[in-house]
């Protein structure tokens, strides 16, 4: 990861460059060139995270990285650190946006930085998540002895606010003029390489029980791995400056971490991360491997919300829903639909009453939505654009019609800027309004259980999740606001038993047991948890593997709490945005539409959406074996 010169330190750099041209014609004994300087402007002592990336890769086109603007369709920003940056104005990081970093700990087994200590300290006291990051060096000893140094130093706490340990495996970078190993692979072979890396990433596993997050570039690993496809269970860090990731290493179907720019408004590198502030909070909780995508929605139309997973099967999502509140998965409902490069959603998007799965993209002008109206694979049956690409995209309800409509969240500002639509056929804003701290994270739901979707926002620090609900499409006070869940969990929102009132949840993904699921069906402001299963594996495949839990309580007392619902795909639920928040005033919803089509429903989990349609197909009716516990099973009037 390169990092900013200052302009004193181009002019050096190009003196340098001339300087070592000139000496070449010098006599034998004549003074040796001086050493390349770092992003600091002084000589390199040590690599960073880029410092070996070829010139060629290295540069940020001027245009679109001077000031290192984040890429559209990924709000939650980052950097990447290292003494090179000299000491770091913690505070002003945080006021900037920056939601993590990593840092450099060490190198090899010869080096520590100077400055990780103050880093840790600073990012941490100012609610930044963190990660600490090793730069390898293959060419000086075997990956386990280089894990261990590593991990003697990095402090690394499965705490729910410590990012994976990183390895940072790269080109050789230059000291003394002269590469500190054989270019580009540090002189092994590509078997001794996969091995270097596989010591390190197990003895990590080993030691911490977290998978390894790997900064890389597909034009480093897959000639000096040979197209190595062994390490898709660690996260990828992916370094690339362009203006959107032209493909991935072998091995990976998706990155989760991007750097983008090796300079811009914050220190050092500028990364932007794959997902929300929940799949962001969902990472920290669980580190040891990418997660499924946790989604939830009516998906048999009684009025009642239950969980379901996505995972990526190479190109395509496959989803794995269940119809009970007990972790039992419904082979009825284990379908592909939607590329993998789009997040996924869900909504009710014809008015019958059934979520159905959706997907919509972070790439182009805008943003376009691929909704189905089944649960299969197949082309999608709606189609639609709406909201800028670098807007937070939203579904729900907003006018009370039964069908579920696209919306767009700008979080630039101050306060998130909500534009909402009605229609399918060429949506345009029909209401527009401010609502919410745009330091939270935006989410939807019906917080009165009038039917309509209204605002709300969901904090990720502190020692819980706290809410701040509104109960119209307007600008104006918080209605409702309580906290529920600890903060490492992952936030979402739901209808839990059928009283039409959203209320939040929580999945605690820190343990061995699995994805664990705490609803709560009051909004009362209690943390009371009254229902509690397991449905998800947190084991380093992406596959899911949903294992039944206690079941829920046959009534749930109405007691303080939140309860989680799906929402719109920018949802707190793992990648969606929750929704509205409850109050029995309508929200303040545009007129209905008469050409409107089904509108498109949040999904309570923001990632690549999925586009791939379905062929319109009869969903399955509603059986017994799809009652949901202490719900009622009667269609939603």
């Amino acid at each position: 990861m390169n990092r900013h010169r200052t302009a004193a330190a181009r002019r050096a750099v190009l003196v340098a460059a001339g300087l070592f041209l000139a000496l070449t014609a010098l006599p034998a004994g004549a003074a040796p060139p001086p050493d390349p300087l770092g992003p600091d402007g002084k000589p390199i002592t040590d690599g960073w995270a880029g410092a070996g990336t070829p010139a060629e890769l290295a540069a940020p086109p001027a245009a679109a990285r001077v000031m290192a603007a984040a890429p559209g369709g990924y709000p939650v920003t980052g950097i990447d650190v290292s003494h090179h940056q000299g000491t770091i104005n913690w505070e002003k990081v945080a006021d900037k946006g920056a939601k993590f970093v990593y840092a450099k700990v060490t190198e090899g087994v010869h080096y520590v930085d100077a400055s990780f200590k103050d880093n840790y300290s600073g990012a941490r006291k100012n609610g930044i998540l963190f990660g600490a990051y090793h730069f390898a060096r293959p060419d000086k000893t075997n990956g386990r002895t280089q894990a261990d140094f590593f991990l003697d130093r990095a402090q690394y706490r499965n705490d729910g606010r410590s990012l994976p340990p990183m390895l940072d495996i790269e080109w050789p970078y230059k000291l003394g003029g002269k590469l500190v190993a054989p270019g580009p692979c540090w002189g092994k072979s590509k078997s001794e390489l996969v091995r270097f890396i596989r010591d390190f990433t197990q003895r990590v596993r080993e030691r911490t029980g977290s998978a390894t997050m790997i900064y890389t570039n597909p034009n480093w690993w897959n000639p000096c791995t040979g197209k190595n496809a062994d390490f898709g269970d660690h996260y990828l860090f992916i370094s690339s400056y362009t203006d959107k990731v032209r493909g991935l290493p072998a091995g990976w179907d998706r990155w989760t971490l991007w750097q983008y720019a090796n300079h811009g408004k914050l220190p050092g590198d500028q990364n932007v991360f794959n997902g929300n502030l929940a799949d962001l909070a969902s990472l920290a909780a669980n580190p040891a491997g990418p997660l499924p995508r946790p989604v939830v929605g009516d998906w048999d139309g009684n009025g009642t919300m239950t969980p379901g997973l996505v995972s990526a099967e190479g190109e395509t999502w496959r989803w794995r829903l269940s119809n009970t509140l007990d972790g039992t998965p419904d082979p009825a409902l284990d379908f592909t639909y939607g590329d993998a490069e789009k997040t996924p959603i869900v909504g009710d998007w014809d008015g019958n009453g059934t979520y159905t799965p959706g997907t919509v993209d972070a790439e182009g002008k805008r943003r376009d939505y691929y909704l189905a109206n089944g649960f299969r694979s197949g082309p999608a049956d709606i189609h639609t654009g709406f909201g800028d690409i670098e807007d937070i995209p939203v579904v729900g309800d907003w006018d009370g019609n039964g069908t579920f409509t696209p919306g767009a969240v700008d979080s630039s500002g101050k306060l998130h800027e909500w534009k909402l639509t009605n229609t399918f056929a060429k949506p345009v804003t029909e209401v527009e309004f401010e609502y919410g701290d745009a330091a939270k994270t935006p989410i939807v739901g019906d917080w009165d259980g009038n039917r309509t979707f209204t605002p709300g926002t969901v904090d990720m620090d502190g020692e819980r999740h706290d809410y701040y609900l509104s109960n119209v499409n307007a600008a104006g006070p918080t209605q409702v606001r309580l906290g529920f869940g600890a903060v490492y969990t992952v936030p979402l929102v739901g209808d839990w038993n059928g009283d039409k009132v959203f209320t939040p949840g929580a999945i605690d993904a820190s343990g061995d047991a699995g994805l664990v699921w705490q609803l709560t069906n009051s909004l009362t402001g209690g943390s009371t948890v009254e229902v509690s299963f397991t449905y998800g594996s947190t084991g380093s495949t992406s596959v899911p593997a949903p294992a039944a839990n206690p079941a829920p309580s046959a009534a749930p007392s109405p007691s303080a709490g939140p309860s989680p619902s799906s929402s719109p795909s920018g949802a707190v639920a793992a990648g969606a945005r929750p929704s509205a928040s409850p109050s029995s005033t309508p929200a303040a919803a545009p007129s209905p539409s008469a050409n409107r089509t089904p509108a498109a429903a949040p999904s309570p989990s923001p990632s690549r959406a999925a586009a791939v349609g379905a062929s319109p197909t009869p969903r399955p009716a509603p059986s017994a074996s799809h009652a949901h516990p202490a719900t009622r099973t009667a269609p939603r009037p």
